[in-house]
């Protein structure tokens, strides 16, 4: 590709300074020329730095008592508009009690918001109306005071203390309050959740004094990220799910969390400075339902009601707790599959088929078959008389029974005198010695083995058997399109780790049933149980199961979590947690050891079998004496007989 011309290069830079100028001057408002323009001016700033979004609109609300500082609000809204025009998008709120169309108009929550009071209880109005179905208390709001502001020391002791505390009440923490002072400048006010000594008190703080004339952008910032909690103590809501928490006594009466995701709350207290008071789930209920306000149970209760400040617990993310609560990041992604019963354990007797393969069995059968023809084929007709000669010769007697002795490892009782016969002697021993030595080789390993049939390995095989399904009351939900297995569903009852104490028992004890759990779970007992008795579970899983820490619908907590939740992730912490706590090879436990394990001496138990098929082989013998003796009274018996002798 030819370079462009030097001209043409020139005209691009020359573009490209002009378009940067321009969207430069477009984000910096003109400077005021007068004390009056100073509040709108540093409005306008703030809008443009701080609370445009690229997908939501920043609401403005007003609220006035009377029609002259009505007017004067509107005023001081037209002069934001017109710096902003073409810069953001605006929507207007409601100054009604019950916004009831707006709430219906909006789909999404709002977070970015611009509230002009009259005075401090007009703010208080405007905030009360707000609602979490509409307002995301998590964003970034700005009051502007357009009435008469009083003293300085009335402010920061009185005002600003009860606006603060009615926001605190929200969780709207991340908010500035305007206020036009008296000698000409505008002061910037916010408060702190979270100080050394006052944990969930708010703290007035005064953020900026903006003065005519001088750079607002030379400002510090004024939305700053809640990075610490001050070494204050933060309530939360769980209970043992193992290998996801582990609840740990301490000596002084404390609750200490375990588990991958107690180690996950672990580093986010150590780097937030918070402290962990763990509150476990009422009654032992585990997650229990969630619902309208005052109808859920367990931990969902507990984050609802706000009686922690949050959950974590094996907390996957759902439509219906959206409704109701807040999901944070999710920081983990496991699978939900069956834990199923082990295999049937052969029996005695299905031991001694266990070294050939169907395969083989039907070919060895097959050429029995064979034998068993020629044989049959020359004991009929005196023309056969003379074809029975050339194959295996006049003196042997019973070629059929011969054969099968030959082949369990009897030796030659009446050699053949024709060369073909001898011929067919050799091929037959040679195959019989090949086969029975393979067969001896296999079946002294596979008789010391506890063999079991293969576990249920598909969805659809746990569908087609007829065992019980075991789960927690809030797993129905993975099965709305199965509605035919109700009748088989018995629900665990909650209580302290119930769901893991099933599970372990699918290790050996259970065999009338399957679990609906985590693979986790599975993983946790298997390491535990260092591959003695490994649980088995199906190859495919149900469905995958997005793991997140809840909190409160208005909770200030989830961006500062968040934000080191997703550094975690990406670290890869979390994967090395997991790994630590589970045995995750689930496809070398279906597996049977090679080489059958440490070699054992053989005994009457592993030879039940050989004796069932002597005691078989016995009676056999008598039922066919007792035929002899009574063909000596029935002809037509005794020619069957002498039949097959011939």
């Amino acid at each position: 590709m030819a370079p462009l011309p030097v001209w043409w290069t020139s005209r691009l830079m020359c573009c490209w300074l002009l378009w940067t100028t321009t969207a430069a001057r477009a984000q910096i408002p003109p400077q005021p020329d007068t004390d009056q323009q100073l509040l709108p001016h540093i409005v306008t700033h703030l809008l443009q730095r701080y609370l445009r979004h690229p997908f939501q609109p920043v609401q403005f609300f007003l609220a006035a008592n009377t029609a002259p500082h009505l007017l004067a609000q509107r005023d001081l809204l037209s002069q934001v508009l017109r710096h902003t025009s073409g810069q953001a998008a605006v929507a207007f709120g409601s100054t009604t009690d019950n916004p009831v169309g707006l709430r219906a108009a909006v789909q999404q929550q709002r977070s970015r918001a611009i509230l002009f009071g009259e005075d401090f209880v007009a703010f208080e109005r405007l905030v009360a109306n707000f609602s979490t179905t509409v307002n995301d208390y998590s964003g970034r709001y700005l009051c502007v005071l357009t009435g008469a502001s009083g003293s300085v020391h009335q402010l920061e002791t009185k005002h600003l203390p009860r606006l603060f505390g009615a926001l605190w009440t929200r969780h709207i923490v991340h908010v500035n309050v305007l206020i036009a002072a008296a000698n000409g400048t505008v002061r910037a006010y916010t408060y702190q959740p979270y100080t050394p000594g006052r944990c969930g008190k708010p703290a007035v703080k005064l953020a900026a004094v903006f003065a005519p004339g001088t750079s607002v952008y030379a400002q510090p910032h004024l939305y700053p990220r809640l990075t610490t909690f001050c070494n204050c103590t933060l309530q939360v809501g769980s209970f043992e799910a193992k290998p996801y928490t582990l609840l740990r006594p301490k000596v002084d009466g404390y609750t200490e969390l375990g588990g991958f995701e107690g180690d996950l709350l672990h580093l986010l207290a150590s780097r937030l400075q918070f402290r962990v008071n763990v509150t476990e789930s009422p009654h032992q209920v585990q997650w229990g339902v969630i619902g309208a306000p005052g109808n859920s149970t367990g931990t969902m209760q507990l984050v609802q009601d706000e009686l922690v400040d949050l959950v974590i617990a094996c907390m996957a993310l759902d439509v219906t707790r959206g409704l109701y609560l807040k999901a944070g990041w999710a920081h983990y992604t496991s699978r939900i599959l069956f834990a199923v019963p082990q295999g049937r354990p052969y029996t005695a007797f299905e031991k001694l088929f266990r070294p050939f393969g169907t395969a083989i069995w039907a070919a060895l059968a097959g050429t029995l078959l064979g034998v068993a023809g020629v044989v049959g084929g020359l004991s009929c007709g005196r023309r056969a008389r003379s074809w029975r000669r050339f194959v295996y010769g006049p003196a042997v007697r019973m070629p059929l029974l011969g054969a099968l002795y030959l082949l369990w490892g009897g030796s030659v009782v009446a050699v053949p005198g024709r060369n073909f016969a001898r011929s067919l002697l050799a091929l037959w021993l040679g195959f019989t010695f090949v086969v029975r030595t393979l067969y001896q080789g296999s079946l002294y390993l596979y008789l010391q083995r506890s063999a079991t049939f293969p576990p249920l390995a598909t969805i659809e095989q746990v569908h087609r058997s007829t065992l019980h399904y075991h789960m927690v009351n809030i797993a129905m939900r993975f099965f709305v399109d199965r509605p035919e297995i109700k009748p088989r569903v018995r629900f665990i009852p909650p209580g302290l780790d119930t769901l893991g104490v099933q599970v372990a028992g699918m290790a050996a004890r259970y065999t009338d049933r399957v679990v609906v759990c985590p693979q986790d779970m599975v993983a946790y007992n298997n390491r535990a149980s260092r591959g003695r008795h490994p649980i088995q579970v199906t190859r495919e899983s149900i469905t995958l199961f997005p793991l997140t820490i809840y909190y409160p619908k208005k909770s200030c907590l989830t961006q500062p979590f968040d934000r080191l939740v997703r550094h975690v992730v990406e670290s890869g912490l979390i994967s090395f947690w997991v790994r630590n706590y589970g045995d995750y090879d689930f496809e070398a436990n279906r597996r049977e050891p090679a080489g059958g394990g440490e070699p054992r001496k053989l005994t009457l138990a592993h030879l039940v079998g050989a004796y069932q098929l002597l005691a078989a082989a016995h009676l056999l013998a008598f039922v066919i004496f007792l035929l002899e003796r009574v063909s000596l009274r029935l002809a037509a018996l005794r020619r069957v007989l002498e039949f097959c002798m011939d």
